[in-house]
C-alpha cells in the first residue's frame, strides 16, 4: 500500500487542481472588467498547467514502480554477484513446445461396424394454386362430399394412392399439414418434385 500512497496523492493533487481550473474560467467567464477577467483566466491556465504536471507524474511514478517490479522478477545474470557466491535466483520455467499434426493421421485400421444406409422416404408436396384466391375444396372422395375450403397458397402432402380420374378433373389424395386427409383436383396444386409418377 506503501507504494501506491503517493501516485494517490498526486492523483489527488491533479483532481483538485483540475477543479480550480474549471471554477476559475467560470468565474472569469462571468466577470465584466476586462483586466479582472484576464487576471481570473491566468490562474486558471496556472491551474490547469500544475493539474496536467501532476497527472504525468502519477503515471510516471506508475510506470517506474512498474518497471521495479519487472526487473524484480527477472532472474540474475549469470556474471552477477548473486550467482558467482551459489546464491539460487529464482526459479525460471521455460515452457516446451509441442506441434502436434491437425487433423491427426489415421492410424490403424477400425473394427467398429459401418453403419448400414437405410432409404428415406421422400415426402411428395404441393401447393394450392391458380384459384384466382377463392381456394378449392377438399373432398372425401373424387367427386364426393366437401370437407373443408383449402385456401390459395396451402401446402399439402401428395399421398401414394393412385390418382384417379373423375368428372373431368385428375384427382389425388392429399393431406393438409397437420390436418385432414382428402381428395383435390390435381387442376389446382403444383406439385413439388420429387414424387413418385412425375
Amino acid at each position: 500500500m506503501s507504494g501506491l500512497f503517493l501516485p494517490i496523492l498526486l492523483f489527488a493533487g491533479a483532481l483538485a487542481a483540475t477543479f480550480l481550473t474549471y471554477r476559475n474560467i467560470r468565474r472569469g467567464g462571468a466577470r465584466f472588467y476586462t483586466l479582472e477577467r484576464e487576471i481570473i483566466l491566468r490562474r486558471a491556465a496556472f491551474t490547469l498547467v500544475v493539474a496536467a504536471l501532476l497527472y504525468s507524474g502519477t503515471l510516471g511514478l506508475l510506470y517506474y514502480q512498474r518497471q521495479q517490479l519487472v526487473e524484480a522478477a527477472l532472474p540474475p545474470e549469470e556474471g552477477a554477484e548473486g550467482a558467482a557466491e551459489g546464491t539460487p535466483g529464482p526459479l525460471v520455467t521455460t515452457p516446451t513446445l509441442t506441434f502436434e499434426q491437425f487433423p491427426p493421421t489415421a492410424t490403424a485400421t477400425s473394427t467398429t461396424p459401418q453403419p448400414t444406409i437405410t432409404p428415406t422416404t421422400v415426402v411428395c408436396r404441393a401447393v394450392v394454386e391458380g384459384t384466382s384466391g377463392s381456394g378449392i375444396y377438399l373432398r372425401d372422395a373424387p367427386q364426393g362430399n366437401e370437407l373443408v375450403i383449402l385456401a390459395e397458397g396451402t401446402l399439402l402432402t401428395v399421398l401414394d394412392d393412385a390418382p384417379v380420374e373423375a368428372g373431368g378433373f385428375v384427382w389425388r389424395k392429399v393431406r393438409e399439414v397437420g390436418g385432414e386427409e382428402g381428395w383435390a383436383a390435381e387442376d389446382y396444386l403444383t406439385i413439388r418434385a420429387p414424387c413418385g409418377d412425375d
